[in-house]
């Protein structure tokens, strides 16, 4: 009975997640903004205030795109080496 539960909470929390990560920034921002604003936001005290907060900083995130990375930075050349930068 312990084994099936858990079994299922992890597949919850898979689906959940490939479902967040699959949908597009602008539609997951919004979810995470409208959430944050019903739990009250960063200022109410306790777990739901620190869950506000976390979500407010996902909402106000870029997105994770590859331009995002750091080592998309690092192999970059600078911008008067690029070809057709003259």
């Amino acid at each position: 009975m312990l084994e099936s539960l858990l079994i299922a909470l992890i597949v919850a929390a898979a689906a959940l997640y490939a479902a967040w990560a699959l949908t597009p920034a602008s539609v997951r921002n919004g979810y995470a903004l409208r959430l944050a604003r019903s739990l009250g936001g960063p200022e109410h005290p306790g777990m739901r205030g620190r869950l506000a907060a976390t979500l407010l900083r996902l909402a106000k995130s870029s997105g994770g795109g590859c331009s995002d990375c750091s080592a998309a930075k690092i192999h970059q050349p600078p911008a008067d080496k690029r070809p057709g930068a003259d």
